[in-house]
């Protein structure tokens, strides 16, 4: 078998989902006899500088990294929208900040009024996104710009609620020890520079990649999470206090043509030896590299870090994308069905 269709991928996963959604939620529930275990790791979310109700989430998926040491403020703020962006193919021509800014304050507020269409941007993905509850991940195109808006929502409780958000996000949490597309959001631009200066320094890549240029965007007046973890490290608490609604602007990159798709045999042998070159730092998923119309580069346009994304703490490489999904499925039946009693604590 070559390859495996996108449907297929799919179907791979929901019949892995099914057995183990029976399991936490209908077959094998915990006995109400059954004593209370207070060493399960534990995650309290509140909104910061606001009474509010806290929400907890115990799970025993959880560890430190994914949640807690993901969030770098100080690069965050390093790498936030600037004044003045040119548009990527006509450098002559710019748009403010404070314009795009305007715009996407708007789509926000249509968003928390659970409208289906936006009046200035058109949506290009949004199977990770809750409307009925305002979180997740929703992409964007600007209807008059040559930009992408990624926009990240979470809430206190929405937090707490991994499983509300759409079928792979509840595979990224087993898989990924707690991870949620949000807090992936904050590994996509220093991902992408550590990509950028690999292939910049590779005689062969430097010549065939190109990636999009990315920056953070926060709204006015946003508001900050507070997540306090128990349980996690041992004999001590643990914080960190991350945005409720942020962005990543991106540029919006021109097709040269649709043949570029996991349908071409030569596409996909380039894309996963671009993939383990990058030691496999990006998802391989062929629908994360477009060709471009101008340059007939491959442009990588998501550079989320794909190793905390599914829990690989090696190196991995792979002869192509048969090996890729048998080695996820193996990896996502064991964090599944097969960790230890110890590993889980229950």
């Amino acid at each position: 078998m070559g390859f495996i269709k996108k449907d297929k991928i799919t179907t791979i996963f929901l019949v892995l989902l099914l057995p183990w959604f029976l399991k936490e939620n209908l077959i094998f529930s915990r006995s109400i006899h059954r004593k209370y275990n207070s060493k399960i790791p534990c995650i309290e979310s509140n909104w910061v500088k606001k009474k509010s109700k806290s929400y907890f989430l115990r799970s025993s998926y959880l560890a430190k990294d994914p949640i807690f040491t993901i969030f770098d403020k100080k690069f965050f703020n390093d790498h936030m929208l600037p004044d003045v962006i040119n548009f990527r193919y006509d450098k002559s021509k710019y748009v403010k900040n404070k314009t795009l800014s305007k715009l996407i304050e708007h789509v926000i507020e249509e968003i928390k009024q659970k409208k289906r269409k936006f009046t200035h941007f058109t949506i290009l993905r949004r199977s990770d996104f809750n409307r009925r509850k305002k979180s997740g991940l929703i992409i964007l195109k600007f209807k008059k710009y040559p930009f992408v808006v990624k926009i990240f929502m979470e809430k206190p409780k929405s937090f707490a609620r991994p499983y509300s958000k759409g079928l792979y996000p509840k595979f990224f949490f087993v898989m990924g020890s707690g991870v949620n597309r949000h807090l992936m959001g904050f590994t996509r631009i220093k991902n992408l520079l550590k990509i950028q200066k690999l292939i910049s320094a590779d005689p062969y890549w430097s010549k065939q990649i190109e990636t999009p240029r990315k920056w953070f965007w926060l709204p006015k007046n946003a508001k900050e999470i507070e997540l306090v973890g128990t349980n996690i490290i041992k004999n001590r608490k643990i914080k960190t206090v991350i945005p409720g609604t942020y962005c990543i602007i991106a540029d919006a990159i021109e097709l040269k043509n649709k043949t570029f798709s996991i349908f071409n045999k030569s596409a996909r042998q380039k894309c996963m030896k671009l993939c383990n070159f990058l030691s496999i730092a990006v998802d391989p998923h062929i629908d994360n590299f477009l060709l471009e119309k101008n340059s007939e580069k491959i442009v990588i346009v998501d550079t989320e870090h794909f190793p905390t994304l599914v829990g690989y703490k090696d190196l991995q490489s792979f002869n192509g994308y048969t090996s890729w999904i048998a080695q996820l499925t193996k990896k996502c039946i064991g964090d599944l069905f097969l960790r230890s009693k110890a590993n889980r604590k229950i």
